[in-house]
């Protein structure tokens, strides 16, 4: 049987015909378009509405789009947004030019409007009670309770310089500027349009939405009032990026920027690129002034270290350089700038300036512990990641061997032996107390070690990084039986919080010792008092004969004396013989000198001269 074949082709064909075709346009009237083939806008159009390009697609747009307030355009993973020679336009747009800096200054050209007329120039809000001067000419207004000055001017196509000088804090932005000539008729420049010298221009807020999750290339194009979103790839050759700024990359995204200019920031920041966004600037102008030309701003600062309740340092940190004090939590973690709007500077570790000045944070962290074994200390250079990890070099001691000069001792006296101490740490130790213990099998906590202290000489060891040695000893017992003593380094409570980072609290134990009780002989308390009284006799023997030595000395010194006193008489008698001999002789002469002259005769006898020799 044959079937009718040609004429249901036809039917289908027709009615294919008659579906409305797919229009490459944008939307309208708020609608949602998923675009999930690659096609290109090529007519000049509004935007009213949201588009999604999907996965695998491509939208190229060759023409110039006016975006209604609030629209959108999402590239997912994989899709890709091309505007080549065309532009994307808020139509709704709020700028201002902000005239507090100093030497802010706007020229003005309206034109050739007519000879004369009046110059108006509008302020965002009112300004305050302080010094708010502006000048045209030679004449000065103090904008002071205002938001509008007003200056009489020539409009005949003279440049009008409108200067600024204030004392006035709060930002302030002129929105326009406006001349009013022939009776009524105006010319407005709006803030975008003004030439402004140290007066950056700010949009207040953005007009469209793009997020780029897959690519985004601008070439040759221009984009006003979007706020631009980068999770990949964002590339801007010779393109204009008016109001766009800041550029918001993703931490994943790559920004290339070549031959390009980004005026009209919102913030103090043309491109903000999160924690490790790349970023390509070639041959580019920013919005300039105090205006960076990018950053680099991490979410967050955190640091993990192997030391809790350490001291920490910090100084020259984020784009102000701040500087401070902290201590890590028990766990030796600490979010050193937590992400919040008033820690932004605190974040911000790379920049460029508004001259094209690449800056980088020069800021450091020292990380401490101090304790009885002596201070531990790092300094390193901030890192420029949002998280990062500070290892203080500690030193590790451990008792690893005790030797004994003998298994046996007697109650009441000590065994000596060595014991050996080693520091497998990377840092030195000093004063280390080794405590020794008899702890027969029990396992009791660190605080109740003190229940089981054996005496001991004093241990006290310090190593350098490696070092090992053996340190003399002796440890007494005072009563009998067997029993090993186990040496532990003595923990300082400010390490107790990194114990097993830094001893080992297993120690080593020595071999069982036999205490024996020696019994003393009977006769011991006799001798000792033989020796006592034998002492004693001695003392007395002595005593006695120093006394009989002193009377002995004294007597001898006493005939001494009486010696010196009888030779002192002999010589005084013996003088005064010699004294009356002489006398008695000068007399004698004198009598034979006289007998001489009357010659007498001699009665002297042979008696006399034996009497004179008795004498």
């Amino acid at each position: 049987m044959r079937t009718q074949k040609p004429l249901i082709a036809t039917v289908v064909f027709f009615l294919l015909v008659s579906l409305p075709l797919a229009s490459a346009i944008p939307p309208s009237g708020g609608d949602t378009n998923t675009i999930t083939a690659s096609e290109t806008w090529t007519d000049d159009a509004s935007m009213d509405g949201h588009v999604v390009v999907a996965n695998g697609a491509t939208l190229t747009v060759n023409a110039n789009i006016t975006m209604a307030k609030d629209a959108t355009i999402t590239v997912e993973e994989g899709a890709q947004l091309v505007v080549t020679n065309g532009a994307l336009v808020s139509e709704d747009l709020n700028a201002g030019v902000m005239v507090n800096g100093i030497g802010a200054t706007l020229k003005l050209n309206f034109g050739d409007l007519a000879d004369n007329g009046v110059v108006q120039i509008m302020f965002d809000h009112t300004i305050g009670d302080a010094k708010f001067n502006v000048s045209l000419g030679n004449e000065t207004i103090n904008a002071s309770g205002t938001n509008i000055v007003q200056f009489d001017a020539p409009l005949n196509g003279t440049e009008l310089v409108v200067m600024f000088d204030s004392l006035y804090f709060q930002p302030t932005y002129v929105l326009w500027a406006k001349a009013i000539y022939g009776g009524g008729n105006t010319e407005t420049l709006l803030a975008e349009d003004l030439t402004a010298v140290n007066a950056p221009l700010y949009w207040f807020q953005s007009g469209f939405e793009i997020h780029a999750h897959g690519g985004l290339t601008v070439t040759s194009s221009e984009i006003m009032g979007a706020n631009i979103h980068c999770k990949a790839l964002c590339r801007f050759d010779s393109a204009h990026l008016i109001g766009s700024a800041p550029v918001d990359a993703a931490t994943t995204s790559t920004v290339v920027v070549l031959d390009s200019i980004l005026t009209g920031s919102r913030t103090d920041e043309d491109i903000v690129l999160h924690d490790d966004a790349s970023i390509t600037y070639t041959n580019s102008q920013g919005t300039g002034g105090s205006t960076d030309a990018w950053i680099r701003l991490l979410s967050t600062r955190s640091l993990s270290t192997n030391v809790p309740s350490g001291s920490l340092d910090i100084s020259g940190m984020g784009w102000g350089g701040a500087s401070w004090n902290d201590l890590t939590d028990d766990n030796g973690n600490i979010v050193l700038v937590e992400n919040s709007p008033t820690s932004e500077h605190k974040r911000i570790v790379e920049w460029m300036d508004g001259n094209g000045v690449v800056h980088e944070e020069d800021a450091t962290i020292t990380l401490s512990t101090t304790s009885s074994w002596g201070t531990y200390a790092t300094t390193i250079d901030a890192p420029k990641t949002t998280s990062a990890t500070l290892q203080l070099d500690l030193p590790y001691v451990d008792v690893t061997g005790i030797m004994l000069e003998s298994t046996t001792g007697e109650v009441n006296r000590g065994v000596s032996g060595m014991i050996t101490v080693e520091n497998s740490g990377t840092a030195d130790v000093a004063g280390v107390n080794i405590w020794c213990y008899e702890l027969d099998g029990a396992e009791p906590a660190r605080e109740d070690l003190y229940n089981y202290v054996v005496e001991t000489t004093q241990l006290v060891v310090s190593l350098t990084a490696g070092e090992s040695k053996d340190v003399p000893f002796t440890f007494y017992r005072y009563s009998p039986g067997q029993q090993s003593v186990t040496c532990i380094p003595l923990l300082p409570s400010q390490l107790e919080a990194v114990d097993d980072d830094v001893y080992d609290s297993s120690g080593a134990t020595s071999v069982p010792v036999l205490w024996e009780a020696v019994e003393e002989e009977a006769t011991a308390p006799i001798l000792i008092w033989v020796v006592v009284a034998a002492g004693f006799v001695i003392i007395v023997l002595l005593a006695v004969s120093r006394a009989r030595f002193e009377a002995m000395a004294e007597t001898e010194e006493e005939e001494e004396e009486k010696r010196y006193e009888f030779s002192d008489e002999v010589d005084s008698e013996m003088d005064e013989e010699l004294a009356e001999e002489a006398e008695n002789s000068e007399e004698a002469t004198d009598s034979d000198t006289a007998d001489d002259d009357e010659e007498p005769k001699s009665t002297d006898s042979i008696y006399d001269f034996e009497k004179e020799a008795e004498n």
